[in-house]
This record gives C-alpha cells, sequence and structure tokens, in this order.
C-alpha cells in the first residue's frame, strides 16, 4: 500500500513540476507577436522593456557580459572580471546546497523527537 502511494505522490509530483513546460516552449515558437508589436517609447526607459531587462538596469547584473563557468566553478576561483549576475548565482547555488543538507538532517531530527522511532 505505502508503494502504491508513493507512486502516485511521484507522478503527482513529476505532472506539477513539468506540466507548464509544454505552454512556455509553444509560447517561444510563435512569431506572430514580434512582427506586430509597437515600437517602444524611447522617452522613458521603464515602458516598453520586458522585465529581465528593466531587473539588470535596476539592479545593475550585467546582463550583457558573459560569465566563464570554469572561472567560476573551476577549482581556481577567480571572480574579479564575472559579472554580477554570475556571483549572485553562485551565491544562490551555495546558500542551496547549504539549505538542503540542513534540511536533510535537521528534518529527520524533528520527526524523530517529535514521533519517536517507527520501526
Amino acid at each position: 500500500m505505502r508503494i502504491r502511494n508513493a507512486a502516485i505522490a511521484g507522478a503527482t509530483a513529476l505532472a506539477v513540476a513539468f506540466g507548464g513546460t509544454t505552454v512556455a516552449v509553444a509560447a517561444e515558437g510563435s512569431s506572430d507577436a514580434a512582427q506586430t508589436a509597437p515600437a517602444t517609447n524611447e522617452g522613458s526607459p521603464s515602458k516598453g522593456q520586458s522585465f529581465p531587462s528593466k531587473v539588470d538596469q535596476n539592479l545593475k547584473l550585467e546582463g550583457e557580459k558573459e560569465a566563464d563557468g570554469t572561472k567560476i566553478f573551476g577549482s581556481s576561483k577567480d571572480f574579479s572580471e564575472q559579472p554580477v549576475w554570475a556571483k549572485v548565482l553562485y551565491s544562490l547555488t551555495i546558500l542551496g546546497g547549504i539549505g538542503a543538507v540542513l534540511g536533510g538532517v535537521i528534518g529527520p531530527v524533528y520527526n524523530f523527537i517529535n514521533h519517536g522511532p517507527s520501526f
């Protein structure tokens, strides 16, 4: 009975995780919107720009610069020439890894304290 419940939960998780993928892929294939888009208003920088462009300008993440993955993730790390967005993503990767390890340790300990051993 537990295996069936776990299989149903896993299938549901996969359906939720990848359910929006087909919509996103279908939206990328449309070229009609690009041809009929109105000209942007150059007088006001906040109108007519896409959200990522606004975020890049407001936070100064250097979105136009390319990053070198071997300098970021290699054995000798050199962040001096890397753009800000690459440094932020590297930091978030480290933070997410720490959170996963802590969650993997604290969760079972908390469960053991509250519910005891389940032999």
